[in-house]
């Protein structure tokens, strides 16, 4: 069905016979990837299921049926990044819970193991896309969205991750708890001073997403430097103790929730202001793949 805009109110749209197919090639590689692994019981988390993957399929079934953006671009945008920051919020609840006593091999692989899902889901999303993604999808001249539209999506997500943070598995924290002032000074100046540089060369969606990478590759670069820095720095401990290690690499916890939260509002709001197709979104999501990836070896 044609998509038709009135005074700037869109119709929900009816899925045609090949959204429906891609749906369903969609679902069949989320089989598949049910078939391969060894123990499914070890992949599957219920939290993570819903504020990692099905917020992510909800948003792109929204974008698609209203302003006929295809189903793989937004799977490819926000699998990663949805991922981490869903990441990012398992790891600041981890980290803030445990002390000396509580952090033994078993909780903390237990924490880990659910943290590396949501990422591994997102990382199922953007196989789905790449699987449903063609070249011509650059070239769709899709409508901007709505204000009443990125308003409601943009409280959709972040709502989601808001409940995410204060109902965690076992240890339910406070919002306050995702709080942490150097983290957020980073982020807000980085974003400030970016789009003061380059107001007149770049959008204000642009000048966000490359400040919310920077964010994340500082934070993490940061976290390390303070972690290594420290081992042997108190002559009474040969290692450096639990408490001090979580405090440390916190810093970069904080940086990926900033860092990752601010790139999906760049997608959203570059939907808004029309600057998605000037966006490359699939290079920078590499991007944050990389420090991810980066900062879990380390």
């Amino acid at each position: 069905q044609s998509l038709e805009s009135t005074e700037n109110k869109y119709h929900w749209a009816k899925l045609s016979a090949e959204q429906w197919r891609d749906r369903a090639i969609g679902w069949l590689i989320i089989i598949l990837f049910t078939l391969v692994v060894p123990d499914i019981n070890l992949f599957i988390n219920f939290s993570a299921l819903v504020y990692a993957f099905f917020l992510t399929m909800i948003v792109a079934d929204i974008l698609e049926r209203l302003y006929k953006l295809h189903f793989s671009v937004t799977l490819l945008t926000l699998g990663i990044p949805m991922g981490i920051v869903s990441s990012s919020v398992g790891l600041v609840q981890m980290f803030i819970v445990y002390n000396a006593d509580s952090a033994t091999v078993i909780a903390v692989s237990g924490g880990t193991s659910i943290m590396l899902l949501t990422t591994f889901y997102g990382l199922i999303l953007c196989v789905i896309g790449f699987s449903l993604y063609n070249d011509d999808e650059n070239n769709i001249n899709t409508s901007p969205i709505n204000l009443k539209t990125f308003l409601c999506l943009t409280c959709f997500v972040y709502g989601s991750i808001y409940v995410s943070m204060i109902v965690g598995p076992s240890n339910p924290t406070t919002g306050y708890d995702y709080l942490s002032i150097q983290p957020l000074l980073l982020s807000l100046g980085l974003l400030i001073l970016f789009h003061l540089s380059r107001a007149k060369k770049k959008g204000m969606a642009e000048n966000i997403c490359d400040a919310s990478i920077a964010t994340t590759i500082t934070s993490i670069m940061i976290a390390l430097i303070m972690l290594y820095s420290n081992f042997g720095s108190d002559p009474n401990f040969e290692n450096i103790g639990v408490n001090q290690f979580l405090e440390l690499a916190n810093y970069a916890n904080y940086g990926l929730l900033y860092g990752g939260s601010l790139y999906i509002f760049s997608f959203l709001l570059s939907l808004y202001t029309n600057e998605f197709h000037k966006i490359n979104f699939k290079l920078r999501n590499w991007h944050l793949v990389e420090a991810f990836s980066f900062y879990v070896f380390m």
